[in-house]
């Protein structure tokens, strides 16, 4: 019995001072219920108590143990999200490079039609001298011939004359300039929605065309002929119209020019512009003279045809809309 639950008294048997050398020797010591083993420091309190002390856990059994934790449904979570995260960045950075690609093509497709045409334009002849054998005259000098095209187009950035340009494109209604930023073939779809996305060559752009309304079945020669165009992000097509809204900017930029399919010169002078919406009644087509007369105020008098120019504005409502008003001179 005493052997079992040890002294009555309940004092610890051994002494304190050989547990102290056993520790420091690192000899293995059994005092009571406590137990230490090698060189680890000794808790004297625990031992005095008889509480056996905590063992600190092994660091690499601690370790292996955290490596091989289950995940929790907070880590699916984050990682779902970091995933989706990538994605969608991933998504955006393809939209923005798609984008840029699409805008150096519409550009350079136009740069070099716009080369190609006014290169066809007759130039102002040279004075010469009263006395000089004038050379004979060729009209198939500003451009090639149908006899002398090739399959490569307007690559080899040749003159093209209204007829080639008509021979290119069928929709081809005629060469408009507005200003300075501004010049480009105009054309007329079987609807509003074609040019939209297609440009003059039928290249699928997000650019498109600068396109006449398709209900003007008489062309440039309607009354109110209304002309769209987009608002691009490389400034290009019809964005410049939003300047027009700044009265210094109307003022030294005023004339569009426009050269018909049928070779006709027509000028309109600019003499308004607004910030408005898709539904102004300014795009009634067939509007009659008294609706005409509010809707363009400020309208030269006795002026007789209109040119309406529409772009879309960005960072403002899909409805939102920039109108130029124009009258023929």
């Amino acid at each position: 019995m005493r052997k079992l639950f040890g002294n009555k008294s309940g004092k610890k048997t051994g002494n304190k001072t050989d547990i102290k050398s056993a520790a420091k020797a690192g000899d293995k010591t059994t005092t009571g219920t406590v137990t230490k083993t090698g060189n680890e420091p000794v808790d004297e309190a625990a031992v005095k108590s008889g509480i056996k002390p905590k063992a600190n856990p092994d660091a690499g059994a601690f370790k292996r143990k955290k490596r091989g934790r289950s995940l929790r449904p907070g880590h699916i979570a984050y990682a779902s999200m970091a995933v989706v995260g990538i994605f969608f960045a991933a998504a955006a950075l393809r939209v923005l490079i798609g984008g840029f690609l699409e805008d150096t093509s519409a550009r350079n497709e136009y740069e070099q039609l716009r080369e190609s045409f006014h290169s066809s334009e007759p130039q102002r002849p040279a004075p010469v001298s009263p006395d000089a054998t004038p050379e004979p005259e060729n009209e198939n000098d500003s451009y090639l011939g149908p006899d002398e095209d090739d399959a490569e187009g307007i690559e080899d950035i040749r003159a093209l004359s209204l007829d080639e340009l008509a021979a290119l494109n069928r929709d081809f209604k005629g060469w408009m300039t507005v200003g300075s930023n501004i010049d480009y073939p105009v054309v007329r779809g079987s609807d509003n929605s074609k040019y939209l996305n297609t440009t003059f060559m039928g290249q699928r752009n997000t650019a498109g065309a600068i396109f006449m309304d398709y209900r003007h079945i008489e062309g440039f020669d309607e009354q109110v002929c209304i002309i769209y165009g987009h608002n691009t992000r490389d400034g290009s097509m019809f964005s410049p119209l939003i300047r027009y809204l700044e009265p210094a900017y109307l003022q030294s930029n005023p004339n569009i020019s426009i050269t018909t399919r049928d070779g006709r010169k027509l000028t309109y002078r600019i003499f308004a512009a607004k910030l408005t919406d898709a539904w102004d009644m300014a795009y009634t087509i067939g509007i009659t003279d008294s609706a005409r007369a509010t809707e363009f105020p400020d309208a030269p008098q006795n002026a007789s045809r209109f040119l309406l120019l529409s772009t879309c504005t960005r960072g403002g409502s899909n409805d939102e809309r920039v109108l130029v008003f124009a009258a023929l001179v």
